[in-house]
């Protein structure tokens, strides 16, 4: 199975992996192409090594591996198979060598694509969970198997070597894991993210501290050829941390490439003797830094998506869909707190309900239509939020019914608001092609106060108080408030 079909690719990579699943020679040719390209990019990560050692600070190659094969399927495993094999060759190494690097460089990519996809693993990288198996099995444990097998091909060779075997194995694994972690990371967020383009603002934000991280690791790289101890790249974690929180996974993986290009270009004018004493401690402490910066601007940007989901999901549960006003349920909820301080004040009125019937509304849908239904069901909304105070609560309770809680509000004042709502009512107009749309409103109001024993009661209260305003002849208000407020003297 494919795994980019379950996926919003952006439409660049969606048809390169379309093409290559095509019939003729040349779809067949672009996994061996791939080969070459691997082969390239395999040259790149070499220029930039830990001379006189011979390992790479990242390996490119690993993380664009890792995207083809998962989104392309396992047909792109011609390509790490081609292209290290042209690279052992290049590089003359003897034949246990050279096998124990092909062989970690399928491992790597074809193990970890083959249990993510058993996990059901999700390349948006827009969950905790996802991002802890990308790190694991991807990042983490892919890795271990190109450094273990390409170690004990080593180890079976005469090729010399100054350091280690354990050095060695803990170099090429960091190599490969940052190569991943940076490479594959920033792929996955930019290829699975075109329903959601970055913002000019945000791009901005993202090119500025681009900037300051790209800095950052430079000054850092200088400083330690120099022989100083720095603590400058330290710097890297809130700078990546600012770009997850405002700009998502694409700000901080593309913040940490920054950083990860900017120390290599600028280890290329590092003295190779400065290698030699600081190889595995001074030099290799960046490396990391840059590994724990990434996977924490991953790690934090995937937890504000997962928050942004959940208050998603709560506004949805406690809203109406298509007005945006309270729903039922919540408007129960408040409901019930307000006769609860009701019932502590003791007054006969606290508070005030008033319930909103469309006059007439099934009419409307029969001669205009249910878009122009929806549209003044909108409206509305809309109208009956603008006419009531910030701390009152607006809510539809029923396809042409609305209620509002009315909290601290006077007989006299809750009068006045329901006449002004059927005024505004009365003066809402909708053109459409057949006509005008006219609404009216039939609207009941009763108080709120220590007598009121429940909810329901209320709700009824206010319904019978618009079905009297509803018999009178429709587009009037109806007021249990004045009919039942007790004689002042």
């Amino acid at each position: 199975m494919e795994l980019d079909a379950q996926y919003s690719l952006s439409p660049v990579w969606r048809n390169l992996f379309t093409l290559v699943r095509g019939r003729g020679l040349f779809p067949h040719s672009i996994p061996l192409l791939f080969g070459l390209f691997y082969y390239l990019l395999g040259l790149a990560s070499l220029h930039c090594t830990h001379q006189p050692v011979g390992f790479t600070t990242i390996w490119i190659p690993s993380g664009v591996t890792f995207f083809v094969v998962l989104f392309g399927g396992y047909r792109w495993m011609i390509g790490p198979l081609v292209g290290m094999s042209l690279l052992v060759i290049h590089l003359q190494l003897p034949l246990p060598a050279a096998a124990g690097a092909v062989l970690g460089a399928l491992f790597e990519a074809l193990l970890p694509v083959m249990l993510l996809r058993a996990l059901n693993f999700n390349p948006k990288l827009n969950q905790i969970r996802d991002v802890m198996l990308f790190i694991t099995v991807a990042v983490v444990m892919g890795p271990l198997f190109s450094a273990t097998l390409g170690t004990l091909g080593l180890s079976y060779s005469d090729v010399p070597h100054t350091i280690g075997l354990v050095d060695i194995w803990l170099l090429w694994w960091l190599g490969n894991s940052l190569g991943c972690l940076i490479i594959a990371g920033l792929l996955l967020t930019q290829a699975t993210s075109g329903e959601r383009p970055v913002t000019p603002g945000c791009r901005l934000f993202v090119l500025s501290l681009l900037a300051g991280v790209a800095l950052t690791s430079m000054l850092s790289v200088m400083q330690m050829s120099a022989g100083e101890p720095t603590l400058l790249l330290f710097a890297l974690v809130p700078l990546i941390v600012f770009a997850a929180t405002f700009c998502g996974r694409q700000g901080a993986t593309l913040l940490a490439f920054g950083a990860t290009l900017a120390s290599m270009l600028t280890r290329c004018y590092v003295p190779p003797d400065l290698y030699a004493t600081h190889m595995v401690g001074l030099y290799s402490l960046d490396v990391a830094l840059i590994w724990v910066a990434s996977f924490t601007g991953l790690v934090v940007a995937s937890a504000y998506s997962e928050h942004g989901v959940c208050a998603r999901y709560e506004r949805l549960a406690q809203h109406d869909g298509l007005t945006s006003l309270f729903n039922r349920v919540t408007f129960q909820q408040r409901l019930t707190r307000a006769l609860e301080s009701a019932r502590r004040d003791g007054r006969f009125q606290v508070h005030a309900l008033m319930f909103i019937d469309l006059d007439d509304f099934k009419q409307i849908n029969d001669r205009f239509g249910h878009l122009v239904g929806d549209q003044v069901l909108r409206r509305i909304a809309r109208l009956l939020v603008s006419q009531v105070r910030g701390r009152d609560t607006v809510a539809r309770i029923g396809g042409d019914e609305f209620v509002i809680l009315l909290e601290n509000c006077s007989a006299e004042t809750a009068r006045q608001m329901a006449e002004r709502i059927a005024q505004a009512v009365r003066g809402l107009q909708l053109p459409t092609e057949v006509g005008v749309c006219q609404v009216t409103a039939s609207i009941g109001v009763t108080p709120i106060g220590a007598g009121t024993s429940s909810v329901e009661e209320a709700l009824a209260a206010a319904d019978r108080a618009h079905y009297r305003a509803k018999r009178s002849g429709k587009n009037r208000v109806h007021d249990f408030i004045m009919d039942a407020a007790p004689d002042e003297g």
